[in-house]
């Protein structure tokens, strides 16, 4: 994937070499006191663990470090870890987190090199096909027990004549990028219920991005996208698109968005202490602004929040089977 600028605005008023510990604010630590006592004590009397971190290539190291530092500063001091890169470096510095393309994440995670990660939903399936555990957290509402999602959705101009999928047949429709699951996977499994069989009743068209389906979109220069609802109102939010010039023709049942995975090597008691350290979390700041309405972790349940990522995939893997069978 390539760096994601969706939030550079929101970032760039900080200051961009914040480690974790310096991402806890003086203010952060003064409201949160009894958070922080607790953080420290819980795993004190417990041998301390280390622990490889790595992130997807969605932000820049130090914008990554902006964002999570403060939940890894969390980490470390409530489940007496010793967070890491895969070359051995701390995590006490924002140039020390590897930040990884999608093949290269999953094949840290699948190795061993890498025992804690976020992951995009769409690589989740083929993570548990590989043996590994399924995700244990994702950002949600403490109060509600909302978890985090986002729907596929097929988005026009409001000025164009499209009003509904059917319109698209013959068209161009952008999708991001091949091995995205909102921006491909899912329009191909999802999409012919609809009426619209990529490559055959519309022209796919790749543009590398949310972001560029979108502006591409408002711009003219695709006629429809397919994106993830929750980039796009990011989007909106931070004026890069106005949401009355976009119309949407349709939307799908709810997706996780980024969830959080650990490697199946991982001790047991080592997973406890991420487990209950991240859902001991109060999010930062920076992370209420880019998840609204999200303040903590939740724990997944996997059959039922995976349950459209999981349709998706086995559609995409049938697909190609078929497409495979086709081909001798």
């Amino acid at each position: 994937m390539r760096f994601d600028t969706r939030f550079y605005a929101l970032l760039s008023g900080a200051a961009l070499t914040l480690s974790p510990a310096a991402a806890q604010t003086e203010r952060a630590a003064a409201a949160k006191p009894a958070a922080a006592a607790q953080a420290t004590s819980q795993f004190t009397n417990s041998p301390r663990e280390k622990l490889v971190v790595a992130m997807p290539k969605t932000y820049a190291k130090a914008e990554t470090m902006l964002l999570w530092g403060d939940y890894f500063n969390h980490l470390a001091r409530c489940g007496n870890i010793d967070l890491q890169n895969q070359q051995g470096e701390s995590l006490d510095k924002s140039t020390n987190i590897d930040v990884l393309a999608e093949k290269e994440l999953i094949d840290s995670l699948v190795s061993g090199k890498a025992q804690l990660a976020q992951v995009n939903p769409g690589l989740v399936p083929q993570l548990v096909a590989a043996g590994q555990p399924a995700p244990f957290g994702v950002p949600g509402n403490k109060a509600s027990g909302q978890r985090n999602s986002y729907k596929l959705i097929l988005i026009a101009r409001v000025d164009s004549p499209f009003t509904k999928p059917q319109d698209l047949v013959g068209k161009k429709i952008a999708h991001t990028t091949p091995t995205s699951n909102s921006g491909n996977l899912a329009p191909r499994a999802l999409f012919p219920a609809i009426g619209l069989v990529p490559d055959q009743n519309y022209e796919v068209v790749f543009s590398n991005g949310h972001e560029r389906s979108v502006t591409g979109v408002m711009h003219g220069f695709y006629p429809a996208a397919a994106v993830a609802s929750d980039l796009y109102q990011r989007m909106v939010v931070k004026g890069d698109v106005k949401g009355s010039s976009i119309r949407t023709l349709w939307e799908s049942p709810p997706f996780m968005t980024e969830t959080w995975t650990m490697g199946k090597d991982v001790s047991p008691d080592l997973q406890a202490r991420v487990k209950k350290c991240s859902f001991s979390y109060s999010f930062s700041p920076k992370l209420r602004q880019l998840l609204p309405g999200n303040d903590t972790f939740l724990p997944i349940n996997f059959e039922r929040d995976f349950a459209t990522v999981m349709e998706v995939y086995n559609k995409t893997q049938k697909a190609a089977q078929a497409a495979k069978a086709a081909a001798k």
